[in-house]
């Protein structure tokens, strides 16, 4: 009978849940490749002069803003998440987070294809003039490893190193995007007024580019 299920349950501590997004790395070198980063890591903070750090990833945000919660006037309605009366347009990120110094190295691009992070890793390369090696940690999507930016990359002082598949919990970037959607994609009001984002999201960024000990602290990688 449904009463004795309802007995069984209780007894075996079995409640009804909402269900949670849930994503286990199947990825067989996952301690390895965690093991190789944090080798990198020591080997930074003993020569900061000579090697580099960072980790890189990309982002895709919108013209319309992201529904969340949000402060209101109590007994008012919900906070509005407007969605404009134009097409939804969107934009590409690519960022790179220093581990010592929490340095924001970002583009704003409309793609990031294979020639375009070329670009970008030898502008990277470009704002750290005296390193001898420049570690560029980030996921797997296949345009990263791409031949032909491998091939451009060969002579360069860029050494590209793979996270685990499918782990997106050990890119402190992920941490970045969370923060960016809290202070500016939520909720925000610029539906009709686009190149107003860009700049809004640009200005972000830009907070970041000489370096933040609060960013670090905030994704994890700040010491103290």
């Amino acid at each position: 009978s449904l009463a004795g299920i309802h007995k069984i349950l209780r007894r075996l501590k079995i409640r009804y849940k909402r269900g949670r997004r849930y994503l286990h790395s199947p990825d067989p070198e996952y301690d390895e490749k965690l093991a190789v980063i944090h080798t990198i890591r020591e080997l930074v903070m003993a020569e900061p002069q000579r090697f580099v750090l960072v980790y890189q990833d990309e982002f895709t945000y919108y013209r319309r803003p992201t529904v969340a919660q949000g402060y209101a006037v109590q007994g008012s309605d919900e906070p509005h998440a407007r969605q404009g009366l134009r097409s939804n347009l969107y934009q590409r990120i690519a960022a790179s987070l220093d581990v010592l110094s929490g340095r924001l190295f970002c583009w704003q691009r409309q793609r990031f294809d294979r020639w375009t992070l070329i670009r970008y890793y030898q502008d990277l390369e470009a704002a750290y003039p005296n390193a001898e090696l420049i570690f560029v940690v980030q996921d797997n999507w296949p345009v990263h490893f791409h031949e032909d930016i491998l091939a451009a990359l060969v002579d360069s002082k860029i050494v590209l190193v793979p996270l685990p598949t499918y782990a997106p919990w050990t890119n402190p970037m992920e941490k970045v995007w969370r923060k960016l959607y809290q202070e500016v994609l939520h909720l925000h009001d610029f539906a009709d007024r686009w190149d107003e984002l860009k700049v809004e999201v640009g200005d972000w960024l830009n907070q970041f580019a000489d370096g933040s000990t609060n960013l670090l602290r905030y994704v994890g990688l700040c010491p103290d």
